[in-house]
């Protein structure tokens, strides 16, 4: 048997078979003696780094005297990316997927060997090697979504008793860099709403995203029964899937109402359909404002982070309550956000120094 050491990792083996495929396999010494054993095969998705990772779980074992862990065959279980379809599919059936988080989330796991494994077998060593593999090619903020997105899977299977415990649940968070945070001035919204004034398509479409500061296709997916009689308007975050309400105020519902009218819209239409496939929506309008955008705020040379583009209006939302001294908890809640840390970002655009509640609390009880 003429078996070809690997040229990265300690004790792994392979060997070519006839039909083009390899067999991998580990060795390790135990009770003075050679130990081989055969991991599986390159066609079943086992990769030099998932033999080296239970190579080392073995011999980490000897050294502590433990049991040894059984090396199961990735066939006797349900691997990661048919647990996967599974569970976007039952997404689909409750209308709280979002197709594009489906497709980008799948193709990165289709391309690292956690995808092919056994999700009985996938240690948080694995996940960590994912995290890294695609760090090469994505931000950092991208890539904590998809490991959140993974995660979800995990409990997903949990739940459904395909294992006991998730994998990523101490896996880390890379930094993200948003020390510089762009929004726009009050003038700056002026100038871009007296720019798209005579389509208004994109002014509303303007005035929503400012008003509400819902992402992209947050927006494009309000429909006109959304809009509500008391002032409120329900938003769906397609990024936490979730669904929350923000406000808009007499004068914008007023306008919005009569568009509505003008246009001769139906209680379940989406107020901003403008293809026959709505998933095309959020392009039209990146299509249609990011050259807007770059006329009037991006001059040749703008640094990435300082560039204004569709998901400055969210930004522009939340800084510009804070700036008016909204209580950042309040901030949160209208920008949906899952942890308060990330509204956080905002709280040092307050010029408040807390007098005003102060003296509100004291004359309260004086």
């Amino acid at each position: 048997m003429n078996r070809k050491k690997s040229n990265k990792y300690t004790g792994v083996y392979y060997q070519e078979l006839i039909n083009g495929d390899k067999s991998y396999y580990i060795t390790y010494k135990h009770n003075k003696k050679d130990i081989w054993k055969k991991i599986g095969l390159y066609s079943e998705g086992i990769r030099e780094a998932y033999c080296s990772q239970k190579r080392n779980e073995i011999v980490s074992k000897i050294r502590l005297g433990e049991d040894l862990p059984h090396v199961a065959n990735k066939n006797n279980f349900t691997s990661l990316i048919e647990v996967a379809e599974k569970f976007y599919e039952l997404k689909e059936l409750h209308n709280k997927q979002n197709k594009k988080t489906r497709s980008r989330v799948l193709a990165k796991l289709k391309k690292h060997y956690i995808g092919e494994m056994s999700i009985k077998e996938i240690q948080k060593l694995d996940i960590e090697n994912f995290q890294i593999e695609i760090e090469k090619d994505l931000m950092p903020a991208t890539i904590n979504f998809i490991i959140q997105q993974t995660s979800s899977i995990f409990n997903w299977s949990i739940e459904n008793g395909y294992l006991s415990k998730n994998p990523c649940q101490f896996v880390k968070n890379l930094k993200v860099k948003n020390a510089r945070l762009r929004y726009l001035e009050i003038d700056e919204i002026k100038r871009l709403l007296e720019t798209v004034k005579n389509d208004k398509h994109l002014y509303y479409f303007v005035l929503l995203g400012l008003s509400t500061g819902g992402r992209l296709q947050t927006v494009c997916n309000i429909k006109v029964s959304d809009i509500r009689e008391n002032g409120t308007i329900r938003l769906y975050d397609f990024k936490n899937e979730s669904e929350y309400f923000g406000f808009l105020n007499n004068d914008l519902k007023s306008e919005l109402n009569e568009y509505i009218k003008i246009i001769n819209l139906k209680e379940d239409d989406f107020i901003f359909k403008n293809t026959s496939n709505q998933n095309y929506t959020n392009q039209y309008y990146y299509r249609k404002l990011q050259p807007i955008f770059d006329v009037l705020f991006n001059p040749d040379g703008t640094e990435p982070l300082e560039k204004v583009t569709i998901h400055t209006l969210r930004h522009t939302f939340a800084s510009q309550l804070a700036i008016n001294d909204t209580p950042i908890l309040i901030i949160k809640k209208l920008m949906n956000h899952n942890d308060i840390k990330t509204t956080m970002r905002y709280a040092k655009l307050s010029k408040s120094s807390g007098d005003v509640y102060v003296n509100r609390l004291v004359n309260s009880f004086l």
